[in-house]
């Protein structure tokens, strides 16, 4: 059952700008583009049937592309977080700048990522989408080639710019939220090391993760939905008899009901 957020944050964080320029920057390498174009259609398919009002990307790569370019949601705005950047709106994931219960589709890119309050971030989304409004959250797979490069921070792991988080903890995270999983997916199966050349040696890598639709791929996209429960009256399973009948009266001094006696009876 679904209880209304408060829309007070006690403590404001802002995404690291390490750890933005980190995940980038290898965007803009040769393994971070095939894996980008694989996330855009991956998101293009979730988001054809969804429909409303009001859309908004909000992480790392809002501002900087677009993954709603052929969504059908009337209204789309981006979430920008480094000022200058070309957004929309400038603000942060852990507060967005929204009222309750006013966006129908809510798109973050490695916002969970990029932040020291996860836990915030998802509270922000439930707190401004609709009932029934979806999210699609686009993270780094710990459990991938891009996982095992964090282990360069096993013995200092505060000095990590990013942290990265299991789709399992994610959804259960979602669950206590009272978010519905609708789909999961994952992209980018090839080595995040060794450069061009390793990456263009390893695309095989590419085809047989999304032949049999692995888990093991460098970022996963996870479509998740806003449910709300509707609390339904239960009414008795049977009928309770009243306690006074038609001619009886209630005497005061006495502990129980009498019946009343005609004037002229003796």
């Amino acid at each position: 059952m679904n209880k209304e957020k408060s829309l007070n944050v006690t403590s404001t964080t802002s995404l690291p700008p390490a750890g933005v320029k980190l995940c980038r920057d290898w965007y803009a390498t040769s393994a971070g583009q095939a894996t980008l174009a694989r996330v855009q259609s991956i998101v293009s398919r979730m988001s054809a049937d969804i429909f409303g009002y009001y859309a908004l990307e909000t992480g790392v790569l809002a501002g900087q592309h677009s993954f709603l370019q052929e969504s059908r949601v009337a209204s789309q705005f981006s979430l920008g977080i480094l000022p200058g950047e070309q957004a929309s709106i400038v603000g942060t994931p852990e507060q967005l700048p929204f009222a309750l219960n006013n966006l129908d589709l809510v798109v973050a890119s490695h916002a969970l990522d990029c932040t020291r309050s996860p836990h915030q971030v998802l509270r922000e989304i439930e707190r401004v989408l609709v009932p029934e409004g979806h999210c699609i959250l686009i993270g780094f797979n710990p459990m991938s080639f891009k996982g095992l490069a964090q282990l360069r921070y096993w013995h200092n792991p505060k000095a990590r710019p990013c942290q990265f988080y299991s789709t399992f903890r994610v959804r259960e995270w979602l669950s206590v939220l009272g978010f519905e999983v609708c789909e999961t997916a994952s992209a980018g199966f090839c080595p995040v090391f060794g450069g061009d050349y390793l990456f263009k040696r390893a695309r095989w890598l590419d085809h047989l993760g999304s032949q049999y639709r692995l888990m093991t791929g460098n970022v996963y996209i996870l479509h998740v939905q806003k449910k709300v429960s509707n609390m339904t009256p239960l009414l008795p399973s049977r009928k309770v008899k009243p306690l006074l009948r038609p001619g009886m009266i209630v005497n005061p001094g006495a502990g129980r009901a009498s019946r009343k006696e005609p004037k002229n009876a003796k």
